[in-house]
């Protein structure tokens, strides 16, 4: 079965010289009443993705390295709507819009 909901607000945390060394980085996901989703944790490239989860609270924790950063951050900052999926069988998570119009571009002054 594939969950969804969809993201309203988003909170960063980047971290330099980690302790755990994986991992540099949260985008911390909320939902329109700033309810708290879960989070996109940011992995260094070239290691391993830890699984994609559902905590029994309903909180997800979806994982991308480090390379998806700028395409995840650049998505949650122009794209609406944009939802968090997760599937609780597959376990693969992910960040999607909205349906859009074909060669919509963008707006230019």
């Amino acid at each position: 079965m594939v969950i969804s909901h969809k993201i309203d607000d988003y909170s960063t945390l980047i971290i330099s010289n980690y302790s755990g060394g994986k991992q540099i980085g949260f985008i911390y996901l909320y939902d329109t009443n700033s309810k708290y989703l879960g989070y996109f944790g940011i992995i260094k490239d070239g290691e391993t993705l830890p699984q994609n989860i559902q905590h029994s609270n309903k909180i997800l924790n979806i994982y991308f390295h480090e390379a998806e950063l700028l395409s995840i951050l650049d998505t949650l900052r122009n794209e609406n709507p944009v939802y968090v999926k997760f599937n609780t069988t597959l376990k693969w998570g992910s960040l999607s819009t909205g349906k859009e119009p074909v060669g919509e571009g963008e707006l230019t002054p």
